[in-house]
């Protein structure tokens, strides 16, 4: 037994003196425009992330490492009329626009594998996990008001104290292209994607009775699983955008 120990221990510190460590920088965008309300003229939902990541290829096939995100998302919602509240009275108003804002971060340990080589591209299999968390939500609401005139009125931004806390794994296909020995480009097809993704949202500063009559903070947690294009639906994503490209360079 203490000889097979040492032989494994052997192998993985000549795997790890053989690999070889590649740092990276990546980004991400995705959009989705919808409505579906006669009176909503569009919602845009807009995401997007830059981060980095270090790893190590362990083998000629085999890469194993760990990225960090800067993330974002907006989602931004015109109504051609809407009743809102105004010193307690109902108020009809005009080109109502609500804008909802949230930044986070997201932390992805990986394992990519690849099992196809054509020439400088590589077609690859990446196996990730994350954990994310969006801070609170900053909105901020403008219209028209017709009564005095069609006065422009923006309020002044508001924040909600909502945070989300997301955690999840995913499998998906990259693509890479080999430029030199050291530099490489990275495409991540984040829409051909199957996971699971599990979301809780806490309302701080907020709290409800339970029933036993204690005050707690309210939150609900939304468990998803998903897979391909179901991106261009409203569920549940914790990797926002459908493209992510990404710029890798190997010592």
């Amino acid at each position: 037994m203490k000889k097979i120990a040492l032989f494994i221990a052997a192998v993985m510190v000549m795997a790890a003196a053989n690999a070889q460590v590649v740092v990276g920088l990546q980004g991400g965008y995705f959009q989705l425009q919808s409505n579906n309300n006669v009176n909503v003229d569009a919602i845009t939902n807009q995401n997007w992330l830059a981060g980095a990541q270090v790893g190590y290829m362990v083998t000629q096939k085999l890469y194993v490492g760990l990225s960090g995100n800067f993330n974002s998302y907006t989602n931004d919602t015109m109504e051609t009329t809407r009743t809102i509240e105004l010193n307690n009275m109902p108020h009809v108003v005009t080109n109502y626009h609500t804008n909802v804002e949230n930044t986070g971060w997201s932390v992805s340990p990986m394992v990519k594998y690849e099992f196809v080589r054509y020439g400088n591209m590589h077609f690859h299999v990446l196996l990730a996990g994350t954990v994310s968390q969006m801070g609170y939500r900053t909105i901020v609401e403008s219209y028209n008001d017709y009564i005095n005139g069609g006065q422009y009125i923006e309020r002044p931004p508001v924040c909600d104290s909502v945070k989300t806390f997301t955690w999840g794994v995913s499998l998906r296909p990259t693509i890479t292209y080999e430029f030199s020995q050291h530099l490489s480009a990275e495409l991540s097809l984040d829409f051909l994607s199957v996971g699971f993704a599990s979301q809780k949202v806490t309302y701080d500063g907020m709290t409800v009775s339970d029933m036993d009559g204690n005050s707690v903070t309210p939150e609900y947690t939304t468990n998803t699983l998903y897979a391909g294009l179901n991106t261009l639906m409203e569920t549940l994503r914790w990797e926002s955008p459908m493209l992510r490209l990404g710029f890798n360079w190997t010592f």
